[in-house]
């Protein structure tokens, strides 16, 4: 009835990903203690991820979760001991590149893609790169309206 296991190649499990709250500010250095603990144990810690549009927390890649919570103890400035499990797709996403958003011109007609004003167009009037704003003109508005819309939320129009 009994199996000998060592004999048996150990099955690779699912990844699972946390979501550990750490005190603000030391989410990096959280994050390299963690990646030292990581290799001085052997703990089966696929990837450690600071994503800077996540403050306040440190996603860890998990092979193991009872090697997760030997590497999480007796660290300092982690905030809670129970770590929020993420979706692999909301983990995923914290690591893809933001594509580039496209040149944009005076003059220039555009849709609005997020917001309140989503499906609008209109005419830039003036692009604030620093900001990552522009200010424009709704052609669908009676009155000549200007408004400020993020850059990631305006995509240009193709003119007929």
């Amino acid at each position: 009835m009994s199996e000998d296991n060592s004999k048996k190649e150990p099955r690779k499990a699912r990844p699972i990903f946390y979501a550990l709250a750490v005190t603000g500010g030391t989410e990096e250095r959280v994050a390299i203690l963690l990646a030292e603990r990581t290799r001085s144990m052997g703990l089966d810690i696929r990837s450690i991820l600071v994503s800077p549009k996540v403050k306040r927390y440190v996603v860890v890649e998990v092979g193991n979760p009872n090697d997760f919570f030997l590497l999480i103890r007796g660290v300092k400035n982690i905030k809670r001991r129970r770590p929020i499990k993420l979706n692999p797709k909301d983990a995923i996403s914290l690591v893809v590149l933001e594509s580039e958003a496209p040149k944009l011109e005076r003059g220039q007609i555009v849709e609005v893609t997020g917001g309140p004003f989503k499906g609008m167009k209109g005419r830039i009037v003036e692009v604030y790169e620093t900001r990552g704003e522009v200010d424009m003109t709704l052609l669908e508005s009676d009155f000549r309206m200007v408004v400020t819309i993020p850059i990631d939320q305006v995509k240009p129009v193709e003119e007929e």
